[in-house]
């Protein structure tokens, strides 16, 4: 019946990839993994977006059971023979891809060309870096697609997840997860939701879409609103690429330079996870996770109160010098611009979110000490 060639990443597949056969069934995805075993999905369960140096990859990627799955094609003729076969329900996406991989190669056009100016002249290059390298960061970071942008945040992500201190399973990874996801409804990123056993009252995200939440964060919050307000402030950082900007700018020039030319090998990424907890932005950048922040609240139908309230408290504690959002300090000036946003926007039709969070943190605290002891 046809089929392509592809490489192949996820649960039992070596971490090089595995050479396989994909074909169309009607509207199931088949992947021949050799010796009799095949891998199955929904073509509508699958996600595509452009991927490679210029842009000119596809990348499908969907979850199961038993972990998640990458698939690649291998070459321009395996591009057109999985479009030229593809179930009809399948090909908007495949043509939505095609949009994607254009303007992700106009972003490359341009980050080449400051890239050509700039390396004519050594001199001038290191001058730049060191004098505007947040801004050339942003040049950079810019032209990057979010295929990239992913497998970037994988890495670094699989570094920090080797520490072993996230929690699995429980109501509050739960009631996380629900609420993140309810924020990021159609968002090109694919999401992901992490609790983190550590005291500290703090939350980072991680370029390409996962979100950490310390677990002394929410036992420091009083409702689910007040912790739907921090995740929806990590999102927009995910969103505007302040995460990405960020971690690039601390891993210096080797970085930025890896970015621009694709190449996510070497020792520069090995600091990432070091570097993850660390992120600070700036007041501009703050704000306008807040200012966003907001939006995602009314578009899920969330009381934004609970984001003003939570950050009111913290704001207060910080003032009598006890430091608890370490990455996202906050200032009075912050706190009036949040308030002033929230009355610009008016108020919203909200629903109450379906948790009892006085029982959620009475768990949470039981399985930290658990852990602890």
């Amino acid at each position: 019946m046809g089929g392509f060639a592809a490489t192949c990443f996820g649960p039992g597949v070596a971490p090089e990839g595995q050479r396989v056969r994909a074909r169309f069934d009607g509207d199931m995805l088949i992947l021949e993994l050799g010796q009799g075993r095949e891998a199955r999905v929904f073509a509508a369960d699958v996600r595509l977006s452009a991927g490679g140096f210029d842009g000119r990859q596809m990348l499908l990627s969907w979850s199961s059971g038993a972990g998640d799955w990458s698939v690649l094609p291998a070459d321009p003729a395996a591009l057109e023979r999985l479009a030229g076969s593809a179930p009809a329900t399948f090909r908007a996406e495949v043509e939505r891809w095609r949009c994607s991989a254009r303007t992700a190669r106009r972003g490359l056009r341009r980050t080449w060309l400051v890239l050509g100016v700039l390396l004519a002249s050594p001199l001038l290059l290191a001058l730049l870096f060191f004098w505007q390298s947040e801004r050339f960061a942003g040049w950079v970071t810019d032209g990057i697609p979010v295929a990239m942008e992913r497998q970037l945040g994988e890495l670094a992500f699989a570094q920090f997840r080797a520490g072993g201190r996230l929690l699995e399973e429980g109501t509050a990874v739960a009631a996380v997860r629900e609420i993140g996801q309810r924020l990021t409804a159609g968002s090109v990123y694919d999401y992901r939701w992490h609790v983190l056993a550590d005291p500290a009252v703090n939350a980072f995200a991680v370029p390409g879409g996962h979100v950490v939440v310390h677990a002394g964060l929410l036992l420091e919050a009083d409702s689910a609103e007040e912790v739907a307000g921090v995740l929806a402030h990590e999102v927009q950082h995910v969103e505007r690429r302040h995460s990405l900007r960020g971690m690039v700018h601390a891993l210096g020039w080797q970085a930025l330079l890896g970015l621009a030319l694709g190449d996510l090998s070497g020792s520069v990424w090995g600091g990432m996870a070091y570097e993850l907890g660390r992120l600070r932005f700036g007041r501009e950048q703050e704000s306008a996770a807040d200012r966003e922040g907001l939006k995602l609240l009314r578009k899920a139908q969330i009381d934004p109160r609970g984001m003003l309230s939570f950050f009111e408290k913290l704001a207060a504690r910080e003032e009598a010098g006890i430091a608890l959002l370490s990455t996202h300090p906050l200032s009075t000036e912050r706190l009036a611009t949040l308030q002033q946003a929230l009355r610009e926007q008016g108020s919203w039709v909200s629903r109450p979110l379906p948790y009892d969070w006085t029982a959620i943190k009475s768990e949470l605290a039981v399985t930290l000490e658990q852990r602890w002891r």
